[in-house]
């Protein structure tokens, strides 16, 4: 929960939000969907070398001051914060993904639950692949419409809650979670092992990524793909200016630094 010193005047503007807002689950719609559509999914932090700090200062002085965007432990890390000056009382909670890949993965993603009216609330503003625009309830089976997006939850014997997404090929799983006590040492964990980890995917290419209420757009290394309404266009970025230029064009990150920075490794495990 946010402490006194939380900017929630400056978060509600770099969201684009207006208010009047309370502890209800309109409240928590309308600052889910505004943040998941001001501030993007990114890891280039990770690619110029520098830590990723988890402290509500840190989140605050990025994400809000400096106008960037963060990956899951980042961005759901801001959105609990603000939940918390409004009076909410999110929960962390950790799941592993399944999309794109063979298994399920180590539970290093992030998402917050929530009690509302008598119903838990999924709420997930960084996932930086298909995830949610809104939260959901916690009731598997049920078909939640968004934005031209449909999820739902299923049930698993092994995994607990799996989040699922309809494609062109049917349900397709994103992650698996439970409702199990998640403490922040584990967040912390989790966040180092990501970060750190050298076999970690966050490691191995730079990903931004941006939903919008008609489609998304993903920038993964130099690869540019706009998915708007029924169409998608594909580019390939050169290295260098036209690089930093995408980056303020379809993400609005202005970096501190020149391209060469990214010539820098990221930090090992010590």
């Amino acid at each position: 929960m946010a402490g006194p010193g939380f900017p929630l005047d400056a978060y509600l503007e770099r969201i684009g939000a207006g208010g009047p807002f309370d502890t209800g689950a309109e409240s928590l719609h309308r600052l889910h969907t505004a943040q998941v559509f001001a501030i993007p999914f990114e890891n280039l932090d990770i690619h110029l070398g520098r830590d990723i700090s988890l402290a509500p200062a840190a989140l605050a002085e990025k994400l809000i001051g400096r106008r960037r965007g963060g990956y899951c432990f980042e961005l759901n890390g801001l959105l609990s914060l603000a939940l918390g000056a409004l009076g909410h009382a999110p929960r962390p909670c950790l799941a592993r993904v399944l999309y794109g890949r063979p298994g399920p993965g180590p539970r290093t993603h992030q998402v917050l639950l929530l009690e509302l009216g008598g119903r838990t609330w999924l709420a997930d503003v960084g996932f930086g692949g298909p995830g949610l625009r809104a939260p959901i309830p916690l009731e598997p089976g049920r078909v939640d419409a968004q934005y031209g997006e449909r999820y739902r939850l299923r049930r698993d014997p092994s995994l607990g809650l799996v989040l699922q997404q309809e494609s062109g090929e049917g349900w397709q799983d994103l992650y698996a979670f439970s409702a199990e006590l998640t403490l922040p040492a584990d967040i912390d964990m989790a966040n180092f092992f990501t970060s750190r980890w050298p076999g970690s995917p966050f490691r191995q290419r730079r990903i931004c990524a941006l939903a919008m209420p008609s489609g998304r757009v993903t920038l993964s290394d130099f690869e540019l793909a706009i998915r708007q309404g029924g169409t998608l266009r594909r580019e390939t970025l050169e290295p260098g200016p036209a690089y930093l230029e995408a980056l303020v064009t379809h993400f609005g990150l202005e970096l501190d630094v020149a391209y060469d920075a990214f010539a820098a490794p990221a930090p090992s495990t010590p």
